[in-house]
This record gives C-alpha cells, structure tokens and sequence, in this order.
C-alpha cells in the first residue's frame, strides 16, 4: 500500500471516530479524495465465470453475510458502514467511475438527447464488414467494421417484440449517462442487410456453442431470425466499440488489485450503492459483473483503468430476449424468503404481483408498471453485494439524482428509444415518471430534503444568507405553503441561537461572524430541520460554514443523518 493511500484510509478511519463525538472539533475537513487517473502499467485482461459469479452470489455471499455478527449488529441498529468515496460536502467527486452531471448541472434537451454519442452511429450508405458473430441464443448478433473504420457490435429485437430491447438500450443509456455513469455509445440504426459482407477469418459460435470460422450459410441462418421492416430495412441496436484496451468486467465487491487507483473496496463506492435505487427506478434487473467492462484508457495524457456500466437491453420492460417476467423486481432469480414462504403457507400465499394481469399491451415495451412497484424491495436478478450495503445517505444521493430529472428531460430520452407507437412511447414516459415520483416520496420522507446549500448576500441589508433547496417541493412532491423550516446556530459547541421557524422561505440569515473566530471554536454550524404539518420534524440536516480573513462565511460541509 502506497502512502498516500495509507494516509487516505487513515484519515478515513480518524474522522469517523471524530465525527461520532459530540464536539466542534468532530467535524474537520476532509483531505480531498486522491485521483484515480493517475498514469499506471496495464493491467491484465481478466473473464469471469459466470456460473461462478451466479454461486458466488447467491449462494456463498449470503451464508458468509448471515454469520457476520458485527455487520448483522450494525443493520439491525441503523449503522452500516457509510461510503468510503464521500467528500465534506457528503458528495462523490468525478472519477473514473462517476461524472456529476445532471443534478449539478442540468442538461439541455439537446445534451441529455445526444447522451455519450460522439456522431450519428454507423455510416449505413457503404458496406459493413462483419468481424465477428454468434448465433446461439434468442436474440443473434455480430460485430461490424463500417465504411469510416468504427467498430460497432450490432444486436437485434427479438422476434415478434420490433423495438422492444433496442429501445430499452438506448433510452436507459442516455439517463445513465446523464445521471453520471461512464457508458457506450447505442445507436438504434435501420440497414438494408445487403451492405453487409462477411469478413476473412471471421470468428463465430454457432448455436451449439462450437466455436469456429463462419460461412455465408451461418449468416442467412441468423437472418432467419430477426425481423424486417416493410421496406425490406432491418432495425438493429449498434454500440459503439469504447476506445481503450479491454480488461474486462469490474467487480460489485472488493478493489481490482491490479490497478493502483483503486483503493476504494467497490462495495463501500457510492456510485455503485446508489446504484441498487437507480436500478429499481429503470428496472435493471441484470447488474451482474458481466454486464460491466473496464477499460485502459488514454486521456488527457494519462493512462488509467476506467470503468463503464454496459448493456442495457435488460432494463424497462424489456429481458432481451422478451418481455420481462411480471416477477422481476420483486425477486431474486433463486430467492430464499421467497421459497420459505411458500413452504410455510403451503403454497396458498398469493404474492401482490401474481395478481396483475400479466397481458402485454404493448409489445415494444413489454412488461413494464408502476402501480406494484416498491423501491425499497426492489430485487436484482441475483444479490449485489454493493447493492447490500447501500444507507440512508446513499439512497438520499441516488434519489436525489433521479428527482433532477424533468418531464422534458425524460421524454426527450424516450424519443432517442424511436418507437413507432406513439400510445406505447406514452406509456413508457408515464411509467418512468410515476416510478421516479415514488421513489421520491419514499425516501425524501426518510431523509432530510434539504440540500444544494448556498451563500450569498441578501438583498435587503447585504448580511450574509443560507439558501437551501427543498428537493421534495423542487419535485413537485410537496407543496411548498405547506412547508415549515427551522433552524439553529452554534458555534462551536456554543449554541448561539435556538430554534427559529422560517414558514416556507428557503433563505436564512447568518449572524455576524465579528470578522474573527472567537474562544479558539473554527466552524459554525447551522442545523436545519423541515416539517410538513407544522409539528413533526425531520431528523436535521448540518451545514458547517468556516470564516474567510475578512469575516465572510463559506460553506465548509454538510453533516446528513439517515
């Protein structure tokens, strides 16, 4: 271990114990979280067994879990291990993993349309040189090489569901882009098969699993299965090959120990625990390691591992090869609370979800609802352990994420997904906005609302001001004559002023700081807490706020309670 990164871990670990005292000096600034592009040697190219992961998972995972006495202790009391990848301000910073993009800084229509794509998707007007195929497999597919030289991995709708995977892939990558995800670039392409020709060489499995050279016959085989428009064009889904070396899939567990900048355990990153409450909202149910890559990359003069989420054709209403199961969401794919109630109930115990009607109405968005949907259950195809350790705070960040995002903006990302229906786009946009909304409801009723803290000067005597944001009347969740804000300063350890109400004004003033710290105290904290019938209060949010040399407040931290 480096010390620089020594150093960073112990840090980590002194400020925990200090913040859990009750004194000015809990609260200290955080050295900034290290980089983690940093120029290092190429790691090596790593698979994961799938089937391994599977048992991992599901099965070992869970027995380790259900015999770790303190983990078990610190869940039953509300205190699991808080992210590891925090700043001061209780944020994640960008990363090679993370890009704060939409809830810091909102995205035209015309960004959040174009998402990660650098151009227009593959040049259809001249042949399409076929590198590599598969066969196996419901929905078949191969890898291009267009007339430009970009390398594209083409994948096809399944039979009898025209659009139904192609659309889910594309709008899901332009909102995980926008929430800050590093992901590829998915086109949705329309080609007339006659442009492609098959290259020398070409690596194929067939629908056996034998993997060998391809023929003419094994291309027809695969047009046998996909769909034609009535122009005689095909509908496909082209993502883009990412620039950089392949080395593989991340893990939701533990560091890559090849990689240098990565020291912190994937199960303790934010981004990868908030994940769990953005998953549930797009139902991508299939965050398996293989469904992410990482990638040795060059940018801006350094060379680092970076790391995408990919493949998003299990997500909405779509499972790729179909419609997804009316289950999905609800259970795991072996789930053993499930089992055990059917074996105590006998199998007379009829779950929420076996009653809805299990009818696709719409077969290029297949099975997709909002009515039965609750985020706090939310299940994975199989158990993510980043998922597992998801807080409080974790899940305030990932809804506060979600919440950033308009109705103008979510539609605008159900157009990218083409669909010819204009009643079946509706449907979509609608489910997303009403799981978006539940989603809000559930935890900003959990977790104090107020954030994206400010300082400025008022209007009226030029004394300094806190301005904060109610992201639950932002949202249009509350109604905002319904709120009532209190507050109260220390400083220090000293109170100074108890609490005052505010009825529904997001702005506080700041008493005169004197223009120096006074009985050696540093901060001064502002506690701030939101009631929505005027006499039940939220557990409080805490703003620090440090002294320039001439007096002037600048926010210093926040302090959240889960």
């Amino acid at each position: 271990m480096t010390s620089r990164l020594y150093r960073y871990l112990m840090m980590l670990i002194a400020v925990s114990m200090l913040m859990a005292c009750a004194s000015e000096t809990a609260f200290l600034e955080k050295d900034r979280i290290p980089r983690d592009d940093n120029t290092i040697p190429q790691p090596e190219s790593r698979e994961i067994n799938p089937f391994g992961e599977y048992f991992k998972k599901q099965v070992s995972d869970q027995a380790s879990q259900a015999v770790d006495i303190s983990r078990n202790l610190r869940t039953l009391f509300g205190k699991r291990k808080e992210a590891m990848n925090v700043n001061r301000f209780d944020e994640v910073e960008n990363s090679s993993w993370f890009t704060n993009r939409n809830h810091v800084t909102p995205m035209s229509i015309a960004d959040l349309s174009k998402g990660p794509d650098t151009g227009d998707g593959p040049n259809v007007q001249g042949k399409w040189k076929i590198i590599s195929a598969k066969s196996q497999g419901v929905t078949p597919g191969f890898a291009i090489e267009d007339g430009d030289g970009d390398r594209y991995l083409i994948k096809f709708d399944p039979r009898g569901y025209s659009e139904l995977a192609s659309g889910a892939e594309v709008v899901s990558t332009k909102l995980f882009y926008a929430m800050g995800f590093n992901t590829p670039e998915n086109y949705i392409v329309y080609f007339d098969p006659k442009i492609l020709e098959l290259g020398a060489n070409v690596k194929f499995t067939d629908e056996n699993g034998e993997k060998r050279l391809m023929v003419e016959s094994d291309l027809e085989k695969i047009f046998e299965k996909i769909v034609y428009e009535e122009d005689g064009r095909i509908r496909a889904l082209a993502s883009k090959f990412i620039s950089g070396k392949p080395l593989g899939p991340f893990t939701y567990r533990g560091l890559r120990k090849d990689d240098p900048n990565d020291f912190v355990p994937h199960h303790h990153r934010r981004e990868l625990r908030g994940l769990r409450v953005i998953s549930a909202w797009l139902n991508h149910f299939d965050t398996k390691d293989g469904n992410t890559l990482d990638m040795f990359v060059t940018e801006n003069g350094r060379s680092f591992v970076k790391h995408y989420l990919i493949d998003f054709g299990a997500t909405l209403g779509s499972a790729s090869w179909g419609p997804n199961h009316v289950w999905r969401g609800h259970e795991n794919d072996t789930d053993p609370n499930a089992i055990m109630v059917n074996l105590v109930s006998l199998g007379l115990y009829v779950r929420p979800w076996e009653k809805q009607s299990h009818d696709i109405k719409y077969p290029s968005i297949g099975y997709f609802e909002a009515d039965l949907f609750e985020p706090q259950n939310y299940k994975p195809q199989v158990p993510n352990p980043a998922f597992e350790n998801i807080t409080g705070r974790d899940a305030f960040w990932a809804t506060k994420i979600i919440l950033s995002f308009t109705d103008e903006q979510l539609a605008a990302a159900v157009e990218q997904g083409r669909y010819s229906d204009p009643e079946a786009a509706a449907y979509l946009l609608d489910t997303i906005k009403k799981r978006r909304d539940i989603i809000g409801r559930y935890y900003l009723s959990r977790v104090n609302p107020l954030d994206y803290f400010s300082i400025a000067a008022n209007g009226v005597d030029r004394k300094q001001a806190l301005s904060f944001v109610d992201i639950a009347v932002r949202s249009g969740l509350e109604a905002s004559e319904s709120a009532s804000y209190r507050y109260r300063t220390y400083h220090g350890n000293k109170l100074v002023s108890d609490w005052q109400n505010n009825r529904n004004v997001t702005s506080i003033g700041l008493p005169d700081s004197g223009g120096g710290s006074t009985g050696g105290a540093t901060y001064w904290k502002v506690e701030l807490e939101v009631s929505r019938d005027g006499s039940t209060w939220s557990k409080p949010v805490a703003v620090y706020l440090s002294k320039t040399d001439d007096g002037q407040f600048e926010l210093a931290g926040v302090k959240r309670q889960s």
